[in-house]
Parts: structure tokens; C-alpha cells; sequence
């Protein structure tokens, strides 16, 4: 399984299923819906102004369908084997943002949603795995793996620039604490979380973490950082500056953990995870751990 999707009209879970080409629409634990023939599906994401959903994969098309009846409404293709990946939604500009392309085609294409064509892209020369919109700015932080780099990317001017970050060559994720102007990341391999400094691209604290991080999550209210990995979940909990501590680990078993979902609404603060390959008949699990203090 790969990146989750959280229709939040509807509180309903879009569990990106990759290794069977499926979406899968869980609503209150019930599958309810499959969506198939999506050639390796990479993230799904919900559209609350066009109540649509969108889904990537790696076969380089771009999927939008009708959140209430799943029809499929358009296709855009980047091309073959384009790698269509993470995305991200403003809501405030109706832009869907999307990472796409392989090598010196790497690019973030913009992506207007409602009429659900691309009106321009930032090329970054490799394949962008997670990125962070600043909601107060207008920079998009963009981890390239492949160039052991962050890139920042100004919406404005379209500039883009890089930074050199030791020890990113295996890191797809990134979070971002926009209020305390630090990115976090954390490696595939061997297990390292990073706090960067946002403004300068300088890291500011280093830590040993959970293997396999593929998805990382920051909780504001609560200045921690959720790592869910291989087997478990590992909870950083900022104490004071940059000085963060390692609560206890969460054992999941054996294979879980990889990505992941948080949702925090009104009432409930919720972290998915998966647990891919794990029953006897074949096939996977979501796990549900609720969020406390």
C-alpha cells in the first residue's frame, strides 16, 4: 500500500493499494468500493471544492473521479511511465500539486483542480518524493533523494533553489512545522530522523529512528513527530529548541508501518497505518492507533 487519501466530507478512507492496481474506499471499516485497472497507484487525494478524488500512478496518469458515485470523470497523462507520486491540495488557491517525472524530468506540476488540466510545473531534475506547501508563503519544500537535496521552490517567481543535506539520499518523506520554521525527514536506511531549519537548509538536530520511514507526520499542538516504519512507529517528542527525545517505541509486527495517514478532526485525532501482505487468504491491513496526550 502506498499514500493514503482522507475524503473529509464524507469521513471515509482512500487506501491506496499499489500492489493490487486498486483504490480502496473503506468506510467504517467496511470496504465499500474498489476502483481499479490504476497501474500501480502512488497517493490518492481528496478535492473538497470539485468533490472529486484524485489518484496518481506510477504509469504516469493522473485520475480524477466523482467522490459520491466513483465514476471516472477525466485522465490526464504525463506520459509513459512518467511516475506521477505524492501530491498536495491548496485549498485557498484550488491548485492540486503533484510530483512527477524520473532523472532531469523531475518537475512538481500544478495542477488546476477543477477543470483538472496542468498549468505549469517547477522543474527540480529528479524524481520529487514528498513535498510541503507553506500556507503563510509562498515557498514549496520538495525532498529530492536522488540529489542528496531539499529544493525550495518560490510560486511567485518560479525560482528554484537547492540545498545539500548530508544523509538525504534515502529519505522520501517530509514534514514541515511552518509556526517553528523546521522541516523533518527521516531515512530509509539506516534509520535517521533530521531536523532542518527552514530557512536556511542547515540541520539542526539529528536522531536514530524507526527503518523504512515512508511517510512523517507533525503534530503541533503537541510538538511531536510520528515516524511509522518498519514494524513500528516511533514517537519524537520536541522538549525544548531543537532538542528532541525518543518516547518509547510502538510495536506494530512485522512488516507494518511503512506509510501512513493522519487525520485530526474535530473529535478525534487518528493515525492509519498499513500492514501490507499479512493475512492468511492473502491481502493487507489498515491499523487504526488514536492520537492522546
Amino acid at each position: 500500500m502506498d499514500h493514503y487519501g482522507w475524503d473529509s466530507k464524507r469521513g471515509i478512507l482512500l487506501v491506496t493499494a499499489l500492489g493490487n492496481n486498486t483504490l480502496e474506499i473503506v468506510d467504517q471499516w467496511k470496504r465499500v468500493h474498489t476502483i481499479d485497472g490504476l497501474e500501480h497507484p502512488q497517493a490518492s487525494t481528496y478535492l473538497p471544492g470539485s468533490d472529486r478524488i484524485a489518484v496518481s500512478s506510477q504509469s504516469g496518469k493522473l485520475r480524477f473521479y466523482d467522490a459520491a458515485s466513483y465514476a471516472l470523470v477525466k485522465t490526464l497523462d504525463f506520459g509513459v511511465d512518467a511516475d506521477v507520486d505524492n501530491m498536495r491540495y491548496d485549498a485557498g488557491s484550488k491548485l492540486l500539486f503533484a510530483g512527477v517525472g524520473e532523472g532531469a524530468s523531475g518537475e512538481v506540476a500544478v495542477i488546476d483542480a477543477n477543470k483538472m488540466d496542468r498549468v505549469y510545473s517547477f522543474k527540480v531534475g529528479s524524481h520529487p518524493e514528498s513535498f510541503q506547501l507553506n500556507k503563510s508563503g509562498n515557498r514549496i519544500y520538495v525532498n529530492l533523494p536522488d540529489q542528496k537535496a531539499l529544493a525550495v521552490i518560490d510560486r511567485t517567481t518560479g525560482a528554484v533553489k537547492k540545498w545539500n543535506v548530508a544523509g538525504n539520499a534515502n529519505s522520501h518523506t517530509l514534514a514541515l512545522d511552518e509556526g517553528g520554521n523546521r522541516l523533518f525527514t527521516a531515512a530509509l536506511q539506516p534509520g535517521r530522523f533530521l531536523a532542518i531549519d527552514a530557512s536556511s537548509g542547515q540541520t539542526v538536530a539529528e536522531l536514530p529512528c524507526v527503518l523504512g520511514v515512508d511517510d512523517l507526520w507533525f503534530d503541533e499542538s503537541r510538538q511531536r513527530i510520528y515516524a511509522t516504519g518498519a514494524g513500528a512507529i516511533d514517537v519524537l517528542q520536541r522538549t525544548s529548541g531543537d532538542y528532541y527525545a525518543n518516547i518509547p517505541r510502538i510495536a506494530l509486527g512485522a512488516g507494518a508501518g511503512s506509510t501512513s495517514l493522519r487525520v485530526k478532526s474535530r473529535t478525534q485525532d487518528s493515525l492509519y497505518v498499513s500492514w501490507p501482505n499479512t493475512l492468511p487468504q492473502g491481502g493487507s491491513r489498515v491499523l487504526l492507533y488514536y492520537v492522546n496526550d
